[in-house]
């Protein structure tokens, strides 16, 4: 019996009967999270598996009803497939032009080559993980390779003159004298303003060192947020971050350099500020929000755009994920050729992850242009 199987033998999803050994799309798609999770993919990136797959389930069981196959009749009501809601349709139906199709129409819905080309390597992971697990059909197979518009490619990493420039103004709030008050009613009204420039000043340094351990670290914003206490180490000569929840649960160990030493020991000093009693805060996470619980990744999200938006940065687009590309940029530029060290210190078990950040360095691209 499937999950989705009532005691009468009907599947409680469409009322059909339910065959002995059919695979459904749901049961495959059910399977297929479930591998991917038990593999150490993040919660995360399973709700994206699940929204693309459901997306396209029920596409896929619409497409079925609507070719007037007389399964899809509802066993319940006799309704005719062109009026039941068909959420589901049997696996084996699907075949590469239903792919193709589906592709297509995901583009007449107004979505992107690039949110086209995600679904499709949703779709074929799926496909092929559950003909290999389950033995079945992989309509992906015979599937024509599917040509999406390619734009030249934007540079996803800073400059160091670009990191400045968005660094700079946070550490100038971050090391405010929050004595200095410009208005001021009362004693009451001072320490009101003065608790209020501390917490703007204990949020500033919050970001910098923040966005520094992704600059600086190639920390992933989702690596940022669950850093605690107890992955620091100031130990002379031995300076490093513990990234102990990284992609797929693996641990690694940063070097911390002295830029991200400097700006987390700001840091540090005015931490308690994000506390509602002012003292040390009893959670171990490193990052807190103004009330003194662990900050969120759409937070610190949210306070890029702000710091961007603020700068006089002419690159406006920058995401969470360019800091740590601007890492695994500069490394390389620093150190050709160390692809097997930055793969180790990014936490990229396929070299061919990190491959990318040696060809974006436009700078090396023009002068070994310029020797041809």
């Amino acid at each position: 019996m499937s999950g989705y199987e009532r005691a009468d033998g009907t599947d409680e999803r469409t009322g059909r009967g339910v065959e002995d050994g059919e695979l459904y799309l749901g049961d495959a798609i059910h399977f297929f999270l479930s591998a991917k999770r038990s593999a150490g993919r993040s919660d995360r990136t399973i709700d994206e598996y699940r929204k693309k797959l459901d997306l396209f389930q029920r596409w896929m069981a619409a497409r079925l009803a609507g070719a007037g196959n007389t399964s899809y009749i509802d066993a319940a009501t006799g309704e005719d497939p062109e009026d039941a809601l068909a959420v589901d349709a049997p696996y084996i139906d699907m075949g590469a032009d239903d792919i193709e199709v589906y592709v297509v129409h995901l583009k007449e819905r107004g979505l992107s080559d690039t949110s086209r080309k995600s679904h499709l390597a949703v779709l074929t992971s799926f496909f092929k993980t559950v003909s290999r697990r389950l033995k079945v059909p992989d309509p992906t197979e015979d599937l024509d390779e599917v040509r999406f518009h390619q734009r030249a490619p934007k540079r996803s990493y800073l400059t160091k003159r670009e990191a400045e420039m968005l660094l700079s103004p946070i550490a100038t709030q971050a090391a405010q004298d929050t004595n200095v008050v410009i208005v001021a009613t009362g004693e009451t009204g001072s320490v009101k303003v003065r608790r209020k420039r501390a917490k703007a000043r204990a949020l500033a340094a919050r970001d910098h060192a923040a966005f520094s351990a992704m600059i600086y670290a190639g920390l992933r914003i989702e690596e940022t947020t669950a850093l605690t206490l107890e992955d620091l180490s100031f130990v002379r000569g031995e300076e490093e971050v513990r990234v102990a929840r990284g992609k797929g649960n693996k641990e690694r160990i940063v070097p911390m350099s002295p830029k991200l030493r400097k700006s987390l020991r700001r840091y540090l000093k005015v931490r308690a500020e994000l506390t509602p009693s002012g003292e040390e805060a009893p959670l171990p996470h490193l990052f807190l929000n103004e009330k003194g619980g662990r900050v969120t990744e759409n937070t610190l999200r949210r306070r890029l755009y702000k710091w961007v938006r603020t700068s006089t940065i002419k690159k406006t687009d920058i995401k969470p994920h360019d800091l740590r590309r601007t890492f695994g940029t500069w490394y390389l530029q620093e150190t050709p050729g160390q692809v097997r060290e930055l793969a180790e210190l990014m936490g990229h078990s396929d070299l061919s992850q990190v491959m990318k950040y040696a060809l974006s360095d436009e700078k090396r691209a023009r002068a070994g242009i310029a020797k041809l």
